[in-house]
């Protein structure tokens, strides 16, 4: 019997599982043979390795990044000769070009314009990777556009109103390229690019700002969660990315006048994920939730204290709350799994993130 054809391999296979006579294998390797030769081209193309798609696959990275290097050095040698509105219009190019290639792809790997059930995981992260690039790209143009056309010479944007104009932009190509190709490339970079916004967007002045935005945060990660269950695509990493703005927005209350608002809503976000997790048994919730509870205690200590623990106590207090935390965060999932082993299935309970039913 050979093994260094297909025939031989699915044979040694079957050998090895008992499911064909040792005594038989040359009869069972012709039949395979056999049926291999009748098969359709394409399945039988199919069949074998394929090298093509990876050799593409490591041009389309390969090129993308000889774009990015090449506006780069570009920039760096005729930039500073280069007007405003050239410079917006080189980088808007760049951006168009990436994700020209990033639709072409989906519609070549998917047989149309939006596949993304018929896309594989290697595609949908290059296509994520056009498509972030292109988002950064296109929200330097703009940003770049609007501070040169708004600030004055040697001044500063007060308001951030380039910034926020260039997330904003670099936020609408990331949800165009998302609702395209789903990827967890994606999520993440719109994860990134709502901290940006949310942080940076100018909220006018007095002493509620922080408030504003603190709770508009929160209300943010909220609706992140939302769509965890209801639309991202990737639930693992919509938890963690929820989590993570819940922790922000209330660790943005600090710059409130009055910390104590920080460290109560740090606390509540605590003590909520954790209980997200006894629900929903995401690890995301429970490792957000030990880090939120650990900032929490530890601030407020510090606060309480007035600083007079010091560097080394508050780092000090951190490791033990740490270390509490995490042996809670233990027992909490031992004694979550414990009880939902202990119970008897019911159509449509819910188990670890996942629908279970009766067989």
């Amino acid at each position: 019997m050979s093994e260094s054809g297909i025939p031989g391999r699915v044979v040694t296979a079957l050998v090895g599982a008992g499911l064909v006579d040792p005594q038989r294998v040359d009869a069972a390797e012709s039949v395979v043979e056999q049926t291999l030769a009748t098969l359709p081209q394409q399945e039988q193309a199919a069949a074998r390795p394929r090298v093509g798609p990876r050799l593409t696959e490591v041009g389309a990275y390969a090129g993308a990044a000889l774009v990015v290097a090449a506006v780069i050095l570009l920039g760096a040698q005729y930039w500073g000769d280069l007007s405003p509105l050239q410079r917006t219009l080189l980088l808007a190019a760049v951006a168009a070009v990436l994700l020209a290639g990033a639709v072409t792809l989906v519609r070549v790997a998917g047989g149309s314009w939006r596949a993304p059930t018929r896309v594989g995981l290697r595609v949908r992260l290059l296509a994520g990777t056009l498509v972030a690039a292109a988002a950064v790209s296109a929200g330097v143009a703009l940003g770049s556009w609007v501070y040169d056309a708004t600030v004055p010479p040697a001044s500063f944007d007060e308001h951030n109103l380039s910034m926020t104009a260039g997330v904003g932009l670099a936020l609408v190509v990331l949800v165009g390229g998302y609702l395209l190709v789903p990827s967890v490339l994606l999520h993440l970079a719109l994860g990134a690019a709502t901290v940006m916004l949310l942080t940076s967007v100018w909220l006018g002045e007095g002493d509620g700002r922080e408030l504003v935005r603190g709770g508009i945060t929160l209300a943010v990660a909220g609706g992140w969660l939302l769509l965890t269950r209801r639309g991202w695509a990737e639930r693992t990493a919509g938890s963690g990315v929820g989590a993570l703005l819940l922790l922000l927005g209330a660790q943005l209350l600090l710059e409130h006048d009055n910390p104590g608002w920080a460290h109560g809503a740090t606390l509540a976000v605590a003590l909520g994920l954790f209980g997200l997790y006894w629900w929903r048994g995401e690890w995301p919730f429970l490792a957000v939730g030990v880090l939120a509870l650990t900032m929490a205690v530890t601030e407020a200590l510090v606060e309480w204290t007035e600083g007079s623990l010091g560097a080394g106590g508050a780092v000090l207090v951190a490791g033990l709350t740490l270390l509490a935390a995490s042996g809670g965060a233990v027992l909490l999932r031992r004694r979550r799994e414990h009880d939902h082993a202990d119970r008897p299935d019911r159509p449509g309970r819910f188990h670890l993130g996942r629908r279970e039913r009766h067989a």
